[in-house]
């Protein structure tokens, strides 16, 4: 260090103790002023502790955007026992169906008489009709559409059916798919003759692809909802933890510390602590 320079450094060092000297005197020493100052740093103070209105703002956000969060999850979750209840009733027309191509295939081929699987028939038949008509979410029917215009909670527009999902500051629409054409829609006089049985073997085809498809689609978007549920829940408790800690931090500061606070960042400290 040149002796310029450290002639400076000694300049600048010796005015900052003349500043903080001449505010102390300014402050400590006589006056009303400075009795009121001196009062409320030095002696033991009965006041109401405060929060910093500002650290106290930020706070309440930092919660509240926890509890839009967590409540975001909660909601994607329930997106989620929805999809995963409505897979289940296309499972179960998956398996009916698939049985009752079996059922048509044995009596197309003459494997199977039609007095053997008719009773087997009919009970998949009804199977699939009851499955359809209760098929429900706390009252939501998910695969009978001839309920949905009387639910205010279901969105109709051409012959499919959503509800919206509320996330956060944003929403989506969950599908729903109508199966309510395949109520009441067999009976074993369908497959009583060798060529009705080959005309409803490839008319089940059809059916069979439509419910692995539909199955297909609420497996998928049960996972990515189960996913998305699971990154909202994660950000609820990053931000319940940055409120705590931000709390933690502020809450416990009294006006007296404020204030000191203030009088030595704005006149500076005697060493530097960035050397």
């Amino acid at each position: 260090m040149t002796d310029k320079s450290l002639n400076t450094m000694l300049v600048e060092y010796s005015l900052q103790l003349l500043q903080q000297d001449m505010l102390t005197n300014s402050l400590f020493m006589g006056g009303s002023v400075g009795k009121s100052l001196r009062d409320m740093l030095l002696t033991e103070s009965q006041s109401r502790k405060v929060t910093d209105p500002t650290a106290a703002a930020l706070t309440g956000r930092l919660r509240s955007d926890a509890g839009m969060l967590r409540q975001a999850s909660n909601n994607v979750s329930e997106a989620k026992s929805i999809v995963d209840l409505a897979n289940t009733a296309t499972t179960t027309l998956q398996t009916a169906f698939t049985r009752m191509k079996e059922l048509a295939n044995g009596v197309a081929t003459g494997t199977m008489t039609y007095a053997s699987v008719q009773a087997e028939y009919n009970s998949l038949a009804s199977q699939i009709t009851q499955t359809i008509a209760s098929a429900s979410y706390n009252g939501i029917a998910l695969q009978d559409g001839t309920a949905w215009a009387a639910d205010d909670r279901v969105t109709v527009s051409g012959g499919s059916g959503s509800i919206e999902i509320q996330s956060g500051t944003s929403s989506f629409d969950l599908a729903l798919y109508d199966f309510s054409s395949f109520k009441n829609a067999f009976t074993s006089t369908q497959i009583n003759t060798v060529a009705k049985a080959a005309a409803m073997v490839t008319t089940l085809s059809g059916h069979i692809t439509t419910v692995n498809t539909v199955a297909s689609n609420y497996a998928s978007r049960s996972t990515i909802l189960d996913s998305q549920a699971s990154s909202l829940a994660s950000q609820a408790d990053i931000m319940e933890t940055a409120a705590e800690t931000r709390a933690k931090a502020n809450e416990s500061r009294s006006l007296e510390e404020l204030v000191l606070d203030l009088l030595l960042r704005e006149t500076g400290t005697i060493t530097d602590e960035e050397a």
